[in-house]
């Protein structure tokens, strides 16, 4: 997060607190306790924080963000190990550092070991049949491509192209939208959701021809 992102955070909870005080240096405050998070992350847990309490303070937000995360990680099934040699240890525990953090921070859907829809007999009959690891790859494999299949639609229009740089920050949107609810149930209130959301949306409906023309 950078300090400007930390002045529309703050902003952000002024909205959500408008009883809770702030002063001209509130937002330097408040980025030397959470700057190693998202603007998106620490929205996400601020509106998780002020859901149950009138006043949100910065480290908070920090113990929300840190528990998001740790839900996101908990259910990566990690089905792709890392490329490195696992005989050369802090190469493959950089690549795996890398990629809980990308998950951590929303940048990579986190993929459920299994579906709820499959039952323990299933589980049995597929390591019998060795097949275990190849539907596991399989699940992986349908995320990206519903993920590279959202990429693909929404950038035949760039407006909405630069919608999602200006909401996400960064140019390199790989398609992920983070889910409805987290790994304990709870709902997401993630900003980033439904905005992509939205702008999916009306992707789909001009490609559709039920709206306006590519910019």
């Amino acid at each position: 997060m950078t300090e400007e992102d930390t002045v529309l955070l703050v902003g952000y909870v002024r909205a959500l607190c408008p009883q809770q005080k702030f002063d001209e240096y509130s937002p330097d405050a408040w980025y030397d306790v959470l700057h190693d998070f998202t603007l998106d992350e620490a929205r996400t847990a601020a509106a998780a924080v002020a859901g149950r309490q009138a006043f949100v303070a910065p480290g908070e937000i920090a113990t929300e963000v840190r528990k998001q995360r740790r839900a996101l990680v908990s259910i990566d099934a990690e089905t792709e190990p890392p490329t490195a040699d696992p005989n050369n240890v802090p190469l493959y525990l950089r690549q795996v550092r890398t990629h809980r953090r990308l998950v951590a921070t929303g940048q990579t859907p986190a993929i459920p070991a299994l579906p709820a829809s499959i039952t323990e007999a299933d589980v049995s009959a597929m390591r019998q049949q060795d097949d275990l690891k190849t539907f596991r790859q399989q699940i992986t494999r349908d995320a990206a491509a519903r993920c590279a299949a959202r990429v693909q639609i929404v950038s035949r229009y760039p407006d909405l192209v630069d919608r999602v740089t200006t909401q996400l920050g960064r140019t390199n949107w790989n398609g992920y939208i983070p889910p409805e609810h987290d790994a304990t149930g709870r709902h997401n209130p993630s900003p980033n959701r439904r905005v992509l959301l939205e702008i999916l949306a009306e992707a789909e409906q001009r490609s559709a021809g039920t709206t306006g023309a590519a910019a």
